[in-house]
């Protein structure tokens, strides 16, 4: 199917709307049986490389995330090797992202997490879509946040193209598992794909690591630099929002990087969003 549309021959033109939160997309149910609905979907997700559902009136469940992906033709979610014994993810692929006392992944935590794609340790490209259902919101704080990442790459090619390549070379960026003492994984953080668009897997965590060529250490600051700007609250290549209740979210993993603010629980309802990660894009 098409690549979504925040590439580089594009970015420039959807920069300025971007800032502004897409409104959600009202539904009847997860199955989305309406297909001009569907299509609102799966058109603000190639347009903007993220969309949001809404479904009013329920209590949502992993059955209902199964249902949306279902609708949006995403298939089997995908489960990274180091989750399949984890307690936090389900056979089925479905992830709890909630605090919970000597969680060992940073989305068992109330701080805040930076700038990320899901599943680096996977081969770049391989997760292009993440679906997040949220259950119950944070007491306070918890703000979700997107990064046109794909965008901002774009124009520190254009401003500077030394910096920007020390991001795509094979080794510039190496990812180490939360889970598996010395698992890790090496590769560019941004790379071309067979249409010519581009492809990242930029994250900027705990567990990142970046590694210039000989001699393009001032050069990879600049880059990280510039990128930290554009992750920064109020920059061009950001927009915030906080997920509801009966809302999804529906991202292309492969173009924009997402956070979330540090937030406070209701510890008689703790913050929890039902999160899976899918090797296709969404169709309507």
């Amino acid at each position: 199917m098409p690549t979504p549309l925040i590439t580089s021959a594009t970015a420039d033109r959807q920069m300025p709307a971007f800032t502004t939160p897409a409104a959600p997309v009202e539904a009847g149910s997860w199955s989305l049986p309406d297909a001009t609905v569907r299509r609102r979907v799966t058109d603000g997700y190639r347009r903007r490389g993220y969309a949001i559902v809404h479904v009013p009136g329920v209590v949502p469940s992993a059955g209902n995330l199964g249902e949306l992906s279902a609708a949006l033709h995403l298939g089997e979610a995908f489960t990274p090797p180091l989750y399949t014994a984890s307690s936090h993810t389900t056979g089925r692929g479905v992830s709890r992202l909630t605090a919970a006392p000597g969680g060992n992944h940073p989305f068992q935590d109330r701080a805040g997490q930076n700038v990320h794609c899901d599943g680096t340790l996977q081969t770049l490209g391989q997760i292009p879509t993440t679906l997040m259902l949220c259950v119950t919101a944070a007491a306070e704080g918890g703000v979700s946040y997107l990064v046109n990442l794909i965008g901002a790459y774009a124009e520190l090619r254009r401003v500077d193209p030394r910096a920007a390549d020390q991001l795509a070379h094979p080794g510039a960026l190496v990812r180490t598992s939360t889970f598996t003492t010395g698992s890790s994984t090496a590769g560019p953080a941004f790379a071309r794909t067979a249409d010519g668009s581009w492809t990242t897997r930029y994250s900027r965590t705990a567990t990142d690591a970046y590694h210039p060529t000989t001699g393009g250490d001032a050069a990879m600051e600049r880059a990280l630099t510039f990128l930290d700007a554009a992750a920064r609250p109020g920059s061009a290549f950001r927009t915030d929002f906080t997920l509801r209740p009966g809302q999804a979210l529906i991202i292309a993993n492969d173009r924009l990087g997402h956070g979330r603010t540090p937030f406070r629980d209701d510890l008689s309802a703790p913050r929890l969003l039902l999160r899976a990660l899918f090797t296709l894009r969404p169709l309507p």
